[in-house]
């Protein structure tokens, strides 16, 4: 009776993990708020297997004493005892941290900490809500108080001024300088100071126009963040059911290897007891019942054995997946759905700011001749008026909460030192399964996230278009005859269309996001997936071609242009200093910006022997004079042939990073890159920092890689130039990684400049050359490629010179060139090589050209 309990409660609980990429092919889990966790059933050949709890007799009871020692196992584990299980979290003895995870490498990472994290991210979004709002209203305040003072003349204007200011001290708003608008309000401020005319007009504009616009930019704020909080909550929520899906394979994971432990013990156990019997009996060479049935005992439980190590193995996989998923859509919504969502909260606000902004301008154009420099500055104001800003000063105000937490790191069971998925025969049939569905399920919802994509741009374009109207011109009011005014139902119609495309934007706003993170986790399961099967092909563990089911070389990383949420590009040549690296690079078509390429080609030839470089500082007028000349879109370097400018080359190189609207390296990687400099073993160190910069985008990536790979070139010669990795870190740690203003400056400054010191010493090893812009250590200026152009035609070789040695390759795998410096080839070709560049490249030729060869895509002759 026991025994068909005991199996009939492991059937009825038993399920499998799955994710959104793989509900149709590996079944579901059914997660349990108690201590009796589910464990999974595997489907094979198609089927449900059902997995039999230890001891194939033991009662339920028995099931769950095994499943209390696997959580005991855990709190002790994590250094505690006791406390509730309960189901979307881990092990209850986990240590929660407040802000984030600083106590080091290894500590176990909690659900309740990323769940509080993510509560605490809506607070705080609700508290740029309400500044964003309190700067509006301010604003109500201030026009509908003018208005009065206006009728009130000079007296009354003076005495709003100083109830303002005096207001703002009172208060003590922190966050609003953190806001673009708030620029406005000062200017106001000091703008009213000079105001000295009343004018009804004006005053009825004020009272009736503005006020009732201000009052619309709040209701539209309020309304458009409502939807997205509700976006970023169920966002939120995918999030948690990944993790606890994450949970749940863990604790079917630890549950199955204590099943297999049990198994392995109790066979061991039969063994001892069948050979203690053979040999009583091999003195008197006869046989007996006893032995018999040890034996039939001994094969049950040998087949039990590899049942259970099998289930564990699987369940192993599993969790590891679960991993993958679970830190693959955390840093993707760290890194790109909380910016996004965020610029979805600002959508319209600024611009709508903008257009209260710019009717005040046109009454005050209409008495230009009395307001110019009133103009003049709040011309400024208004161009200053971006989202962009405000949202990158706010994440620095705001760090803590907007910092990628630490990865989730494979919690081995006792005794089990494998920490990567297994392709072994006995789970490989089901991880080519898992591979070909994920494999289906990203090229579908590719191309379902590439429609919705299309349809949001659209849309985006039609409400900016909207909320862009030119509807701030006052002209009409200053008129003989004035213009009647809109009617309530043309008004009404108005509002309801833009009310329409607004909801059908924020719902394929929110279609784009969770279908973005969907990818990302897919993404991250297959290509691991494709890792293990790879690398248990090439092992020779298997006949069959690693190209029969793609398991090939990893794919070189593409170049997608960045979808940006609510970012349209402005007319004219971008903006240089000051502005966006990534939207230049994205809005010129270059790879490498021509001030950084211009000044390092000037370094290269005259200043690697320069003593102090980059520590000596240049003459400001020269520096200024460069960089107005840079921003123009010219070469202001073109005609420098010495070193005589060297030190303000090295300047207006700098000064363009530190100005740079965001810096070079991600704010929310600070902590994390931070966290690298703590390990010990300077391989995991550098290994970790190239993990979490692979992720930049591509654009910043390649200009990483060409800058850091200059900077070694100058520590080359740093007997000569006294620059040494650590001098160069000292120069470009604050400029390159600025560490957040909440932080205490002195005490990471020296993490700063030792992770600086770190990328220049093995940038190799961090960026690889995959394609993109690369820096060459010998730069021919104009002058020197035509000398060296004259030599090569007219230099006769010498009889003792030697012949380069030349290799012969076999080509392995297809590969298409992605830039002129590359070559394609087929699989099959012969190809010549003449020197191996790096670890990744050769230089070659193939069909009479020359260029470059990956490595892994071809098998050297020897």
């Amino acid at each position: 009776m026991s025994h068909s309990k005991g199996r009939h409660h492991t059937s009825s609980t038993s399920s499998t993990t799955a994710t959104n990429g793989e509900e149709s092919s590996t079944g579901t889990m059914v997660a349990s708020p108690t201590i009796g966790s589910p464990r999974p059933v595997f489907p094979e050949n198609g089927s449900r297997g059902v997995s039999e709890p230890p001891g194939g007799g033991h009662s339920s009871a028995g099931h769950r004493g095994s499943v209390m020692s696997v959580v005991s196992v855990q709190h002790h584990k994590s250094g505690r005892s006791g406390g509730g299980g309960g189901g979307g979290v881990f092990s209850p003895g986990v240590r929660r941290h407040s802000k984030g995870y600083r106590d080091g490498v290894g500590t176990k990472l909690s659900i309740v900490d990323i769940r509080q994290q993510l509560s605490d991210q809506l607070k705080c979004l609700e508290i740029k809500l309400d500044t964003e709002v309190a700067v509006v209203t301010e604003l109500q305040e201030f026009f509908r108080r003018r208005a009065e003072v206006e009728q009130e003349y000079a007296r009354g204007l003076d005495k709003l001024v100083k109830t303002m200011i005096t207001r703002h001290k009172t208060e003590k708003q922190e966050q609003w300088a953190t806001m673009s608008t708030y620029a406005c309000w000062k200017h106001l401020i000091g703008i009213t100071r000079k105001q000295s005319q009343d004018h009804q007009t004006i005053a009825d504009i004020y009272s009736s126009q503005m006020v009732a616009r201000l009052a619309e930019v709040v209701d539209n704020s309020q309304r458009i963040f409502r939807k997205c909080r509700e976006i970023g909550a169920e966002s939120h929520e995918d999030m948690m059911k990944v993790l606890n899906e994450l949970q749940s394979a863990m604790k079917t994971y630890h549950l199955y290897q204590n099943e297999s432990k049990q198994a392995e013990l109790k066979l061991r156990s039969v063994e001892d007891q069948k050979q203690k019997v053979e040999q009583q009996l091999s003195a008197k060479n006869t046989t007996s019942r006893k032995l018999k049935g040890l034996e039939r005992q001994a094969e049950k439980k040998r087949q039990k054995y590899t049942d259970n190590k099998a289930k564990a193995l699987k369940a192993r996989n599993d969790y590891l997946l679960c991993i993958d998923a679970a830190n693959s859509a955390i840093g993707k919504y760290f890194s790109d759905d909380i910016s996004d969502l965020m610029d979805c909260m600002d959508f319209g606000y600024h611009n709508s700011v903008g257009r209260s902004m710019m009717m005040y301008l046109g009454i005050h154009e209409h008495q230009k001749s009395v307001h110019a420099k009133f103009v003049e500055y709040l011309n400024k104001c208004i161009s200053d008026l971006d989202s962009r800003p405000d949202k990158q000063k706010f994440m620095e105000l705001n760090n803590v909460y907007f910092m990628l937490p630490k990865k989730f790191e494979f919690q081995p069971f006792k005794g089990d030192e494998v920490c990567q998925i297994s392709a072994q025969k006995e789970a490989r049939e089901d991880l080519i399964q898992r591979f070909t569905a994920i494999e289906d399920r990203l090229n579908s919802l590719k191309v379902e996230n590439d429609e919705i994509w299309k349809t949001l741009e659209t849309t985006e374009k039609t409400l900016v278009d909207v909320i862009q109207v030119g509807d701030y011109d006052i002209t009409k009011y200053f008129a003989e005859e004035p213009t009647p005014p809109k009617s309530p139902h043309e008004q009404a119609k108005v509002r309801a269309d833009r009310l329409e495309t607004e909801s059908y934007y924020l719902e394929k706003f929110r279609e784009y996001t969770l279908s973005c993170n969907r990818l990302a986790r897919l993404q991250s399961k297959f290509l691991a997936i494709q890792k293990a099967l790879g690398e248990y092909q090439s092992a020779g563990s298997a006949s069959r071609s690693v190209e029969e089911h793609g398991f090939g070389p990893p794919i070189p990383p593409p170049k997608p242009r960045k979808r940006r949420i609510g970012h349209h590009p402005k007319v004219g040549q971008p903006k240089l200093f000051g502005g966006s690296l990534e939207e230049y690079l994205e809005a010129t078509g270059q790879e490498i910006p021509l001030i950084i390429k211009s000044c390092i080609r000037i370094i290269n030839l005259y200043g690697l022997h320069h003593q102090g470089v980059f520590r000596v500082s240049g003459a400001q007028v020269e520096i200024n004079q460069f960089k107005t000349v840079f921003e123009s879109g010219e070469d202001a370097l073109a005609e420098v042939v010495d070193a005589s400018d060297i030190n303000s080359v090295a300047g207006v190189l700098k000064l363009y990073f530190r100005e740079l609207r965001e810096p070079l390296f991600p704010l929310h990687l600070f902590d994390a890159l931070v966290e690298c400099t703590r390990e010990k073993e300077m391989a995991k160190c550098v290994g970790r920092i190239k993990d979490l910069l692979s992720g930049v985008p591509r654009a910043i990536f390649v200009v990483m890689r060409y800058l850091f790979a200059f900077l070694n070139h100058v520590t080359e010669y740093s007997d000569e130039n006294m620059m040494d990795p650590y001098n160069l870190a000292i120069c470009f740690g604050p400029t390159l990684l600025p560490i957040p203003p909440d932080r205490d400056q002195v005490t990471f400054q020296a993490s700063v400049n030792e992770i600086i010191k770190i990328i220049i010493c093995h940038q190799e090893e961090i960026f690889p050359n995959d394609g993109g812009e690369v820096y060459h250590k010998m730069i021919l200026g104009r002058r020197d490629s035509v000398m060296v152009d004259d030599e090569e035609t007219s230099s006769i070789p010498s009889d003792d010179e030697e012949e380069p040695e030349v290799i012969e390759a076999t080509a392995i795998f297809d590969f298409e060139a992605r830039s002129p410096r590359e070559l394609s080839f087929k699989n099959g070709d012969t190809l010549i090589l003449y020197h191996q560049m790096s670890a990744d490249w050769w230089e070659g030729c193939f069909q009479g050209k020359e260029g470059l060869i990956p490595d892994k895509y071809i098998s050297v002759k020897h």
